[in-house]
């Protein structure tokens, strides 16, 4: 019944029959964060239920408080173009200090790649996009081409026919108005075991804290900076976007959208990964511009602890296979811990370990949301001290 009214609240949401949900407590038992809520709104309150975070009014208990990790849309079917804008319009509807709404690259996708794309437009661009990513990778070259030529202003076949194929212009719009109202930000901070981390949806690297020019690398000194970034851009396209005039958001250079047959890279990109696994591609990961993965060893900080989602147990056991811990499974979902010590020995494995002041830790929460047998299978990560969306 919980998940059914907030189910019904959410569809009245996007019927734009507003309802306002209960006000917090000024005193929450608890704060969590959840990963990429890449699935159906009954799959993602269920979720919040089998946790004990939706009350009975099918709002968020008013004594929790929830940080969304980022990664509203895209997921296989056809519901998904539907579901993640009735997630994100009921997690939009709760109060800022309720609720805090991370920004992903699926989120952000729509008003950078996807910035001037019309629903008919994008339909035409999966028709032919779908038979490409079929061919073998070696034959695929002339249709790309092809499929630039007709649709210049999409950045690869790959984005229409896999990655951001749920793609509608009523998610774009939401975004927007979610963007202008200052509710999708960058980054918050909170407590793990007691330490300070930085939350945000893909990680900080070096790379990132170099160009914000944070001196003293404390969690919340980076995520005013991140938010900061992100409220300045906004201010660019704030009178093209009220006037209804299609632009792109930029954030560059830390988040870098793709064009002309480039995928993006950078801040919301970006993911851990050892470099020298078998069937590295150095030249498309570490892309200079527009980099997809990092190598934790040499790109994350010591002494800063973070909460990310973006990378799902699956792709982590691929790529980290050899710092995999032995007793860690390969199962979907799950919260997880990157670890990387002062001498560079990297371990990953599952739950939410204590590290050391002095290593870089990295709390994994995207739980695979989609594909995990069951509501209650959706793991959440359970956050110590006030999330603060800086």
């Amino acid at each position: 019944m919980r998940v059914a009214k907030a189910i019904e609240h959410a569809r009245a949401i996007r019927a734009d029959h507003l309802a306002a949900p209960t006000s917090p407590l000024a005193f929450p038992t608890r704060l969590v964060a959840i990963g990429d809520p890449q699935a159906s709104s009954e799959r993602f309150l269920g979720a919040l239920a089998a946790h004990g975070l939706l009350g009975d009014d099918g709002w968020l208990r008013p004594d929790a408080r929830l940080v969304a990790m980022g990664d509203y849309f895209d997921y296989p079917g056809d519901d998904a173009r539907i579901e993640g804008v009735l997630i994100l319009e009921w997690l939009a509807a709760h109060a800022s200090d309720h609720v805090t709404i991370l920004f992903g690259n699926h989120d952000a996708a729509r008003v950078m790649e996807l910035a001037t794309v019309s629903d008919e437009r994008f339909r035409a661009a999966i028709e032919v996009a779908t038979p490409i990513l079929k061919l073998p990778r070696a034959q695929r070259a002339a249709r790309e081409a092809e499929f630039l030529r007709e649709f210049p202003e999409l950045a690869t076949p790959g984005y229409a026919a896999r990655d951001y194929n749920a793609f509608t212009v009523e998610q774009r719009d939401l975004v927007k108005r979610l963007l202008l109202d200052g509710r999708l930000i960058l980054a918050a901070t909170a407590a793990v075991h007691g330490i300070p981390v930085l939350i945000t949806h893909a990680g900080v690297t070096t790379r990132e804290l170099s160009e914000l020019g944070v001196r003293d690398h404390h969690p919340q000194s980076i995520a005013d900076a991140l938010n900061a970034r992100l409220r300045a851009a906004i201010a660019k396209v704030d009178r093209t976007w009220r006037a209804g005039e299609p632009t792109a958001l930029s954030l560059e250079p830390l988040h870098v959208a793709g064009a002309g047959g480039e995928e993006g890279g950078g801040l919301l990109y970006h993911r851990p990964s050892d470099p020298e696994r078998p069937g590295a591609d150095p030249q498309w990961e570490q892309a200079t511009r527009a980099r997809r993965r990092y190598d934790p060893r040499v790109d994350l900080r010591r002494g800063l602890a973070q909460v990310v989602g973006h990378t799902g147990h699956k792709k982590a056991c691929e790529e980290m296979q050899r710092w995999r811990a032995a007793d860690t499974d390969t199962e979907r979902g799950g919260i997880r811990t990157l670890r990387i010590t002062a001498a560079g020995v990297v371990t990953y494995r599952r739950g939410a370990d204590r590290g050391d002041p002095a290593d870089a830790v990295v709390y994994m929460t995207d739980p695979e949301m989609h594909y995990v047998a069951t509501a209650a299978d959706v793991a959440v990560l359970e956050l110590g001290g006030a999330a603060d969306p800086a």
